[in-house]
């Protein structure tokens, strides 16, 4: 037997989300040295490019932490999104990333949770004018 995955997949685009969305499971986590930005590598054998600035990079720190490490083993939902070009005014295609397993040691499906009691608490508006009234003259 031969495993021919690496002739069969590849980097996942819009257009493989056209028939439906898939469920896939991070097995490794790599910088890709041409676009300097994280791939993840699927249980499938295909790879997400998560672009710098997308939601996807995003979404993986906010619901795993920003350790790459962290990312793997975890199951996330690649579905098909689409914009409108405010340039060309073209409807353009994109991959949707959903984390869908709760990180490790939680039970709110990867959601972070805050404490609202262990937040600052709001400056009111004279303590923020005393703080940015100083007394440096300028010359």
């Amino acid at each position: 037997m031969v495993d021919v995955r690496k002739y069969t997949t590849g980097f996942i685009r819009p257009e493989d989300l056209h028939d439906g969305s898939r469920q896939e499971r991070i097995i490794h986590v790599y910088i890709s040295d041409k676009h300097d930005c994280p791939v993840l590598e699927f249980e499938s054998g295909d790879q997400l490019i998560l672009w710098s600035g997308s939601n996807g990079g995003r979404a993986m720190a906010r619901a795993y932490g920003p350790e790459s490490d962290n990312w793997i083993g975890h199951l996330v939902e690649l579905s098909l999104g689409s914009y409108v070009d405010k340039k060309t005014n073209e409807t353009k295609e994109y991959v949707i990333l959903e984390t869908k397993s709760p990180r490790k040691g939680s039970d709110n499906g990867g959601a972070e949770r805050v404490d609202p009691t262990k937040l600052p608490a709001p400056m009111s508006k004279s303590t923020l004018k005393d703080d940015l009234d100083d007394s440096i003259p300028f010359k």
